[in-house]
């Protein structure tokens, strides 16, 4: 696998040198699972050092669904817009976990190697992100990759008298050691059988003595295979140190994944904290349903089922819509509310389009209002994303802002002979397309505005103008001699051609097309 290496610090101040932090993160506010309210955003204090994100991978056992899709595409979101937004220096980093008990279980099923298994779902997983448009992160980790240092991290735990190898040879970590276990969530008392060489229900493994038949390592401890729960305090502390900045995943890791992780770490680093910041996603749940989706409750939808029906973009505006922290309920009418939502804003673009290029009839528009309207508009969607990433106010702001200009270049003016202040409609629809595409949602980016990244594209433009252009000389015609039959035709025309994927509009004796959007 091939490794991304951090920035050399040549590297880091050329960068810093190029960007700019849009203001003082501190006045940036987040949920701390530990304070149980919002708090300011803590990072270094170096204006050129980097920022760190790391986040849980998943256990390469099956195909993933849009459980895991939706915790992946939120947490795409927020990195977009610390480092689109708030232009921090974010450097990411996610494990794979190639090496558990279900990869186990499922290569004996399957009879094949626990390595054909993992590597088949890894590979499936690293495509399905990208499909979802999901950025990479910059360092990808696989657990078994790394034996020897997850190995050293267990001794040194063992060395400091946090953990304690038992009578079978696994070694666990010692919670009583720890004064501040249950810091990320309050953990009930439970009476539990305590299991053969544990000296405690809440202790945990950090090396699990080998099993016959399954695959081990070689260790101080006798031959085994890592915890859970040390592989991503072993692989973060590789590449970050003793001090992370943001540690993300699903709401379920909290307990017991990312508070055994935060226990173990500070004992090996001797800080009083490891994660500056832990962001949890909110899970998701079928329509109708409140457990979350999850193969064991057989209520899953693969990743590659959900794009079979709908485009990444309506899932992203679905995860959008709410706010990370929140459940999704995933359906048909949820995901029609996503689906009409872009719809609107890709109406409000063609609508502009057309308004700008002098297809739609002209309007007076009073710059200084639309421009004043702008400057609010965009001071309250900072404000929104500052306040706890709130995703969900921001699409409504501009969404209410689409609309001002919407109504704008749809008034009735008969005396306006050529548009007024079109610059102005292009600068404030640049901003709505910039915003949009700083989330992710891809089909509002430049390189896909003209509806393909094929070198035929532009071939198909012209193709598709020229269609248009005789249309419009029929459509004169038939306004000019009101015959029916003339009219009949254009609407044939203007049919066929959303059979195609082209969606025509008519502005008065004018007409604009765009390629149609699911």
């Amino acid at each position: 696998m091939r490794i991304t290496m951090l920035p050399t610090l040549r590297h880091i101040r050329q960068f810093c040198s190029q960007s700019r932090l849009r203001e003082s993160p501190q006045q940036i506010r987040i949920y701390s699972c530990k304070e149980r309210a919002k708090v300011p955003l803590q990072l270094a204090s170096d204006p050129c050092s980097f920022t760190s994100f790391y986040t849980c991978g998943p256990t390469v056992y099956d195909s993933a669904h849009i459980g895991h899709a939706s915790c992946y595409v939120r947490l795409d979101i927020l990195q977009r817009i610390l480092r689109d937004h708030f232009r921090l220096r974010l450097v990411s980093a996610m494990n794979i976990t190639d090496i558990d008990d279900k990869i186990i279980k499922r290569a004996g099923e399957d009879g094949r190697s626990w390595q054909d298994i993992s590597r088949c779902y890894e590979q499936e997983f690293w495509g399905d992100l990208q499909r979802l448009n999901v950025r990479l992160p910059d360092i990808r980790l696989r657990v078994t990759d790394h034996i020897p240092a997850i190995v050293g991290f267990v001794e040194a735990l063992i060395r400091e008298g946090f953990a304690y190898k038992s009578s079978d040879d696994s070694v666990y970590f010692e919670t009583s050691r720890y004064s501040q276990y249950g810091k990320l969530q309050n953990i009930p008392t439970v009476e539990e059988s305590v299991s053969e060489g544990k000296k405690s229900a809440a202790d945990f493994a950090l090396w699990k003595a080998a099993k016959p038949g399954e695959p081990s390592w070689e260790s101080p401890f006798g031959p085994g295979r890592p915890g859970w729960h040390i592989e991503c305090s072993t692989l973060a502390t590789q590449i970050f140190g003793k001090r992370l900045d943001f540690h993300a995943g699903g709401l379920d890791l909290r307990f017991p994944h990312h508070e055994n992780e935060e226990a173990q770490s500070c004992c090996y680093h001797g800080v009083p904290d490891w994660v500056q910041h832990w962001v949890h996603t909110g899970q998701l749940h079928l329509e109708g349903q409140t457990a979350k989706m999850s193969k064991s409750l057989k209520n899953t939808i693969s990743i590659g089922e959900l794009l079979e029906r709908s485009s990444a973009d309506e899932f992203r505006m679905l995860c959008l819509l709410s706010h990370y922290r929140s459940a999704i309920e995933f359906g048909d009418q949820s995901m029609t509310v996503a689906t009409n939502v872009l719809r609107k804003f890709h109406s409000f673009f063609d609508d502009s389009k057309a308004y700008v290029g002098g297809v739609k009839p002209a309007t007076v528009i009073d710059s200084g209002d639309l421009q004043k309207t702008l400057q609010e508009i965009d001071l309250k969607i900072d404000d929104f994303l500052r306040n706890d990433f709130n995703t969900a106010s921001a699409i409504t702001s501009l969404g209410d802002l689409a609309s001002v200009v919407h109504k704008s270049i749809n008034q009735k003016h008969p005396e306006a002979v050529q548009a007024s202040e079109s610059g102005t409609v292009q600068a404030v629809t640049n901003y709505i397309r910039d915003k949009l595409s700083l989330f992710g949602l891809e089909s509002f980016s430049e390189s896909s505005s003209s509806g393909s990244n094929s070198k035929d594209s532009d071939i198909t433009g012209q193709i598709i103008d020229s269609v248009v252009q005789i249309r419009n000389s029929v459509r004169g015609q038939a306004i000019e001699s009101k015959d029916r039959r003339l009219f009949a035709v254009c609407d044939k025309m203007r049919d066929e051609l959303k059979q195609a994927g082209v969606e025509v509009k008519d502005h008065g004796r004018n007409s604009s097309w765009s390629f149609a959007k699911r």
